[in-house]
């Protein structure tokens, strides 16, 4: 073994020797790890019948406050909050949604200090037989969790995961779906009425698709830097620059990896997704990247398209 070792070595090949999967966590591990990083959401509203309430769940995307979960649980109310796994309560806004097969929204809050942020891990690295923890917020019932198992690794096209054995309820609506190794898969869709503990949830590769084709999209705002990062990736790697775009006048290039966007930690494309939700406009934006072992800043100034003209860009 220890001539094979040396002989990889010569030949460059060490990456041949897979590092080892990490163990799996215990339930008391994952529910340890996992619940701080789960929130509950309630919104408020008042209509012809009267008060009523609506419970969902999300996850923490990003330490700065931002929230995923359902689209379909984005209806406006009174007063809607985001309720943390220690009780602490914020009110947020709507920063962005996909609707259809993503079924996803993304929410800010603005908390007193960082939060511990979710591990995304990948749908396709599931398997029939699995075990997964679901944690949710059913009829108010805050951080409840329960257990299931995956029937199906792929349906709804190749968007969802089918889940049996876990009783999906009213409530549990954008609540994650972990792994055993505390990663999120997926996060609540639906729950099949005609089977009974069956339900369907929005693969994480979906999601991270929806940053890269709905959220991401500068052909669809008003501003555009012309920076693509791959959101399925362990990084906010550059894919692409856009030829003469303001990343390309500012010396952009690709296989740069951007580690942070205004003062935002960037730890993957997922994160630059949410950095410019929000940020992208006629204002100049810092930026960190790292190229090779070198970390480099750079200032982008966006610059104004036509935002029907599919990226084109103006007068």
């Amino acid at each position: 073994m220890k001539v094979l070792f040396l002989l990889l070595i010569h030949l460059g090949l060490t990456t041949a020797l897979a590092a080892p999967e990490k163990p799996a966590l215990t339930k008391d591990e994952a529910v340890k790890h996992c619940s701080p990083r789960t929130v509950d959401i309630e919104i408020r509203g008042r209509d012809q019948q009267g008060e009523w309430v609506s419970h969902a769940a999300g996850t923490i995307l990003h330490e700065d406050g931002y929230i995923l979960t359902c689209e379909h649980v984005t209806y406006p109310g009174q007063s809607q909050q985001v309720i943390l796994s220690d009780g602490t309560a914020y009110p947020f806004k709507v920063l962005a949604r996909a609707g259809g097969s993503y079924d996803t929204a993304i929410l800010k809050i603005e908390p007193h200090d960082k939060l511990p942020a979710v591990r995304l891990g990948h749908s396709e690295k599931v398997s029939k037989g699995q075990q997964v923890m679901v944690i949710g917020n059913p009829s108010g019932r805050r951080h409840s969790i329960i257990h299931g198992t995956i029937d199906r690794k792929s349906c709804g096209g190749g968007t969802q995961i089918q889940i049996i054995k876990a009783d999906i309820g009213p409530g549990n609506s954008g609540g994650p779906v972990f792994n055993a190794h505390g990663e999120q898969i997926a996060h609540v869709h639906v729950k099949i009425s005609t089977a009974i503990n069956t339900s369907r949830h929005i693969r994480v590769d979906h999601m991270r698709d929806a940053f890269a084709k709905v959220f991401s999209d500068e052909n669809r705002q008003d501003y555009m830097i012309g920076i693509t990062v791959d959101c399925q990736g362990g990084e906010a790697e550059v894919i692409r620059i856009r030829p003469g775009s303001p990343a390309n006048k500012a010396g952009i290039k690709e296989k740069d990896v951007v580690m942070e966007v205004a003062g935002m930690k960037i730890d993957h494309g997922v994160h630059y997704g949410l950095a410019l939700i929000s940020r992208i406009g006629k204002e100049p934006i810092p930026l960190t990247i790292r190229r090779g072992q070198v970390l480099i800043k750079k200032t982008i100034q966006p610059l104004r398209h036509n935002p029907k003209g599919h990226g084109k860009p103006g007068k």
